[in-house]
């Protein structure tokens, strides 16, 4: 029998738009605080406010390094969900899922997407929790969670519940 292992990687965009706006932002405040004379342009660099908002991209740009090192990605095979990384990996066995439940996102519409995917898995306490919307393709890994936890179907997932 051949395993077939499906790669979502984890998308860095909100790190991309978030060190965007920032430098964007710091490049406004400096013009929006510069002086032209008639000879020089002065640009506002010694302004404790361009300090903080510089402080800010190089916090963003540490956290898209971070982000881009650490790899992070969701496998999923005929028999498990692996969570792994460049540092650490993590593997569910479908068997060791007791319940799966997919949530809507409150703030966002009802488009009739799920937005998170909650496991309860044996022997933790608390639920395990998966966004979509951190993954590419995350309309590919929706339908195949959804049809690893339909019932019937002739693999270990069919031992899962779901709840709707």
């Amino acid at each position: 029998m051949e395993t077939v292992n499906r790669v979502f990687k984890r998308k860095h965009d909100f790190y991309y738009l978030t060190l965007l706006v920032y430098v964007a932002f710091f490049v406004l405040y400096i013009f929006i605080t510069g002086t032209v004379t008639d000879d020089t342009v002065q640009f506002g660099f010694r302004d404790p406010v361009v300090y903080i908002i510089a402080a800010f991209i190089v916090y963003a740009l540490v956290m898209l390094v971070i982000s881009m090192v650490r790899n992070q990605r969701l496998e999923i095979t005929d028999t498990s969900i692996i969570l792994r990384s460049r540092f650490y990996e993590r593997t569910i066995r479908f068997s060791d899922i007791e319940r799966v439940t997919f949530a809507r996102d409150r703030y966002k519409p009802n488009d009739g997407t799920f937005a998170v995917l909650k496991l309860r898995l044996s022997g933790r306490r608390r639920l395990m929790r998966l966004r979509f919307a951190n993954y590419e393709r995350e309309k590919e890994l929706y339908q195949l969670l959804k049809a690893l936890t339909q019932p019937g179907k002739n693999d270990p997932a069919a031992r899962v519940r779901h709840d709707p």
